[in-house]
């Protein structure tokens, strides 16, 4: 069942059918006026076409360093867990 949740974006209403889950969209709501609400402060934009197209570099910004990071943690679980499957090894032979 889609629920319909009206949000708030750049001072513009949308409806947005969601599949259940309205909280997350208007929590994704908030994010990216935060964003907007950023870069107004900073000045780094002069008209809405800017604005929106550095709320999406800084966005795309965070996504790449989440994935950096998700990427690091990977990494550094494996390494752990080879690790302590090599003393396992060891200790049971």
């Amino acid at each position: 069942m889609h629920d319909t949740v009206t949000i708030r974006i750049l001072g513009q209403e949308y409806k947005v059918k969601t599949g259940g889950n309205s909280n997350h969209i208007q929590a994704l709501s908030r994010y990216i006026n935060e964003k907007v609400l950023n870069v107004q402060q900073e000045g780094k934009a002069v008209n809405t076409h800017e604005l929106v197209a550095m709320v999406m570099l800084n966005m795309a910004d965070d996504v790449a360093q989440a994935k950096t990071e998700l990427e690091s943690l990977k990494s550094s679980v494996t390494d752990k867990v080879e690790k302590l499957l090599l003393h396992i090894d060891k200790n049971i032979k």
